[in-house]
């Protein structure tokens, strides 16, 4: 497709103004450690709602879940509409204890909880989860995306993506980081939500026509379809989704830099909301997509198919530079997280305890130098899945289960020890290397891979508990600030005016959150 020269300069333009957001915003993160890795705590709920959106929206979803939804129909938006299960846990339950220890990083939660080895083999499976499957996924997708454009070459456009995405994530921390995507997720979701309306618009019978019959119309599938049945669905919500919301250090972070519990427990309300926004920008444009054309030869094309088919000339330009928005902002998040990681919980616990900011800072911007060198050479190996969205989802369904289950015996059972959780938290190792056993000579191919992932968990869950039952249970002093109260339903005392007056209340705005999803599955169920 040839873009036009006005087309091609809005595309530019929106390229500069980001990084320049970026680099702007992050001139105070060399100032102290906590200004590079948290933006001094001092975030307001609105910006990191949109940058927990803006983070967690990249190509996998424009380009993968949207050709997921060209394949399945309705069913593929439990990606969006699911997660608010996992986001009721995460605000009740784990951001008043992450909140008030003051922790930099999930794994810091664990260090607490159970000693420096647990939190430091997390802190391991975090890194082989962003370095293996999600830089490199979000670097092909985007390479995908210019291919199909430009016609660039793909391994060039792989590391162009990486050079102009991750400077000023190096450069300036999370400050840069959630400004950018402040602006990229209002302009994802507009922009997600201009081409659904178009599509009403254009596909004769609306969206009755779009939603279709059958299987392709509910979002809860017979327990024998091959990809999304619904045990596989409830699978989604409590291994994927919730491993995502509770234990995600590239989503948590931002919440960690909120300048309170209210903003950081509110900034996940409002991001539900936008979630139902979400699932009509990722989701339903593939829908859109079968519905104008069910012969489409790749479902990943359907985006671009739909841009090329529906927006008109002048706004393209537009609509591709929200594509690799999502790219840059997604990219930056993972640098920003990753290099956290190796900074704080590898390099100052276990080599320099007693490494200076100006040290640390220079460490996390090598590591983030050293992530985009990987990520861009071990990107091609993303095209060997048949589907991009396959690729992360069975990824990650895995290697989550193990780690759901020790986070959630850590801060509900007592009894929960140190020696349980590595040999736990050791088992996500291996889940890796079973999807790719899986996806090459397709031993455990006829389970599908959600319900494997439920499985798994359940497996985990035994096997932490049996070995707790027979190893030395933890300090009592130890357990004291790291296992949830009834009281932490309720925000801290020098906060208790935070919810005055009543509308600005958590409690109420979930309620009224929930109530829109129920409303949405009984619709569709």
């Amino acid at each position: 497709m040839q873009l036009t020269g006005l087309e091609i300069g809005i595309f530019v333009i929106y390229i500069i103004a980001t990084m320049t957001i970026g680099f702007i915003s992050g001139r105070k993160g060399a100032r102290s450690a906590s200004s590079y890795f948290l933006a001094g705590r001092n975030l307001p709920f609105y910006v990191i709602a949109f940058s927990l959106i803006a983070s967690s929206i990249s190509t996998e979803q424009f380009i993968g879940e949207v050709g997921w939804g060209y394949r399945y129909g309705m069913a593929v938006a439990n990606w969006e509409w699911l997660y608010f299960i996992a986001q009721t846990i995460l605000i009740f339950f784990f951001l008043p204890l992450y909140l008030r220890k003051k922790i930099y990083t999930v794994p810091e939660f664990l260090t607490g909880r159970f000693g420096v080895f647990s939190g430091t083999m997390f802190s391991l499976v975090l890194i082989a989860m962003y370095a293996i499957v999600n830089l490199p996924l979000v670097l092909y997708s985007g390479g995908f995306v210019l291919n199909n454009i430009f016609g660039l070459d793909l391994h060039l456009a792989i590391w162009i993506l990486a050079i102009s995405a991750g400077v000023y994530a190096i450069y300036g921390g999370l400050g840069s980081v959630v400004w950018t995507d402040l602006l990229q997720g209002i302009l994802l979701i507009a922009g997600g939500l201009f081409v659904f309306f178009l599509g009403v618009h254009t596909v004769p019978g609306g969206i009755s026509a779009i939603i279709g019959t059958g299987e392709r119309a509910h979002l809860m599938l017979p327990a024998d379809h091959p990809e999304l049945p619904w045990t596989g669905m409830l699978a989604l919500a409590f291994v994927t989704h919730m491993f995502y919301a509770i234990s995600n250090q590239f989503i948590i972070q931002r919440c960690f830099g909120a300048k309170s519990e209210w903003d950081a427990k509110m900034a996940n309300v409002m991001a539900g909301f936008l979630g139902i926004g979400l699932a009509l920008s990722v989701t339903w444009p593939g829908m859109i997509a079968y519905a104008l054309n069910p012969n489409l030869p790749d479902p990943d094309a359907a985006y671009p198919y739909l841009i090329t088919t529906l927006v008109p000339v002048g706004l393209r330009g537009v609509m591709f530079a929200v594509l690799i928005g999502a790219i840059m902002s997604t990219v930056d998040s993972l640098l920003n997280s990753t290099s956290s990681l190796l900074t704080l919980d590898i390099y100052k616990k276990l080599i320099n305890k007693d490494a200076p900011d100006k040290t640390l800072i220079g460490f996390a911007r090598i590591c983030g130098s050293l992530l985009l060198v990987f990520g861009a050479l071990w990107a091609p190996m993303v095209g060997e899945f048949g589907s991009i969205f396959a690729y992360v989802q069975e990824s990650w369904a895995l290697m989550n289960a193990p780690c759901i289950a020790v986070f959630i015996l850590a801060i509900f059972w007592k009894r929960a020890t140190n020696t349980a959780a590595i040999v736990t938290l050791s088992l996500a190792f291996p889940m890796l290397l079973v999807v790719y056993i899986r996806q090459l000579y397709g031993i455990f191919a006829e389970i599908n891979i959600f319900n494997l992932s439920f499985i798994i968990l359940l497996l985990s869950l035994g096997i932490m508990v049996i070995i707790s039952l027979f190893t030395k249970p933890s300090e009592p002093e130890r357990l004291k600030a790291t296992l949830w109260k009834r009281d932490m339903l309720r925000l801290p005392k020098t906060e208790a005016k935070a919810e005055s007056p009543w509308w600005k209340s958590v409690g109420l705005w979930w309620a009224i959150m929930v109530g829109c999803f129920i409303i949405i599955y009984a619709k569709f169920w």
